[in-house]
């Protein structure tokens, strides 16, 4: 069985002022107590995803939200009906997901509404409560088919393009791990160790949500022309939806009293005109552009800029994608569409602490691989296990792991200091069932 708690085990400085010590981070804490088990025989009986033999043509999207729609019309809210969960089961195989928003996206750019998003996550806790019985009742055929819908399900979701959809899909995943480890703490539970071997890597890609991300902000600045002179009309008509768009908040400077600061200096727009011709506008339209229209322009190519400085280390691996990302330079002045930037370290770091759960597990069903061969004991170092072992996705080095009295425990990288969703600082305790 598994356990899972928060420690509470945390030092509150009581010093004050900047020489005060960092805080440690909690830990999240779970106990697991598992049999030593072999690989099963094919090694891929169990796999955590659907098999192409298990695939039907279709796009399981709207099928997906059928299955809501259709409790939602009964006015009621009780959990779905065993028939309706088979109905998501037979969704998550099929083989086209196409959320169908990609028109909306085009037109809605950040106003587009994702109603069908938090439809998802409630398939996800649906499903979750399925899991767990089928845990409970040791049910292992049957646990296997709902981790492959809910894991079908999260993959699903990552083709949503927003980063959004991506979080969310990050989400689902989540959820599913939990009773997968209560799973692997069940006497007689198959080793998955070959089963999460083969999951893809990254489990959720995030290449769908950023190219959805270039294409919101190319949304709200459609009306921006770089080819003819703007009105005034035009011009005051894009403010008040920039206006709009960037919810100003209070000291924060509405886009006219930005744009009219930046229009009085001459040698500022001189040097504004300069910037857009190196990157490609010709000098005789720029000269035909009024203040405001060269200013605006410039604003959206530092906003470029700064995205794209995020955005290419988006598909190192996690720990070398977050260290450059977090050295990106921050301009020292606010840029006008600062707030149309994604907070792409976070989303990245959310990507991340998925993968790390997924090799933590991959590491605990090693483990059982090799008591499994060595008379019910774990190994001394990681070293000692014969099968091949992931990195931490935060450091690109082995897991922390060391053995205390017969008691195995195994770690992943700590949040850094100040960072949230301290939750994921893991420690798994494994001890082998006698």
């Amino acid at each position: 069985m598994t356990e899972m708690l928060v420690s509470c085990a945390v030092v509150i400085a009581s010093a004050v002022g900047s020489g005060a010590p960092p805080q440690p981070q909690p830990e999240t804490l779970i106990r697991l107590t598992v049999d030593a088990t072999r690989a099963p025989k094919p090694a891929l009986k169990y796999l955590l995803l659907p098999e192409i033999g298990e695939m039907t043509q279709g796009n399981p999207i709207p099928n997906y939200l059928k299955c809501v729609l259709d409790q939602e019309s009964k006015g009621t809210d009780a959990p779905l009906s065993r028939l309706a969960l088979k109905q998501v089961d037979r969704a998550a195989r099929m083989d086209k997901p196409d959320w169908q928003i990609l028109p909306k996206l085009k037109t809605d750019g950040v106003s587009l509404l994702l109603p069908d998003v938090q439809k998802m996550r409630q398939l996800a806790n649906e499903l979750n409560g399925r899991f767990r019985d089928e845990v409970a009742l040791r049910r292992f055929d049957d646990a296997i088919v709902t981790a492959k819908t809910m894991f079908a399900l999260a993959r699903h979701m990552g083709e949503h393009p927003t980063l959004i959809g991506g979080l969310v899909a990050v989400a689902i995943a989540t959820v599913a791990i939990a009773p997968l480890e209560e799973m692997i703490g069940q006497p007689g539970c198959p080793n998955l160790y070959w089963a999460l071997t083969a999951l893809p890597h990254p489990f959720v890609p995030l290449d769908k949500g950023l190219e959805g991300e270039r294409v919101f902000v190319g949304t709200e600045l459609r009306e921006l022309d770089d080819t003819n002179p703007m009105t005034a009309a035009q011009l005051r008509k894009l403010m008040t939806h920039l206006d709009r768009v960037r919810e100003i908040q209070r000291n924060e400077k509405k886009t006219g009293e930005w744009l009219a600061e930046r229009a009085k200096d001459e040698k500022n727009l001189v040097a504004a005109r300069a910037r857009l011709q190196e990157h490609g506008l010709r000098a005789d339209r720029l000269a035909l552009f009024s203040p405001y229209q060269v200013l605006l322009l410039e604003a959206k190519l530092d906003y470029e800029i700064q995205r794209d400085e995020t955005m290419k280390y988006a598909p190192l691996p996690t720990w070398e994608a977050l260290a450059y990302i977090d050295k990106v330079p921050v301009p020292k002045e606010t840029p006008l569409f600062s707030s149309f930037l994604s907070s792409l370290y976070s989303v990245r770091r959310a990507q991340g602490r998925l993968e790390q759960r997924l090799a933590l597990l991959r590491h605990v069903e090693a483990l059982r691989l090799h008591a499994a061969d060595h008379e019910g004991k774990l190994p001394q170092k990681l070293s000692e296990v014969a099968v091949p072992l992931p990195v931490d996705p935060f450091s690109g080095k082995p897991f922390r792991y060391e053995l205390v009295d017969g008691v195995g425990h195994l770690r992943g990288s700590p949040p850094k200091a100040g960072e949230t969703n301290a939750v994921y600082h893991m420690h798994y305790e494994i001890i082998i069932r006698k």
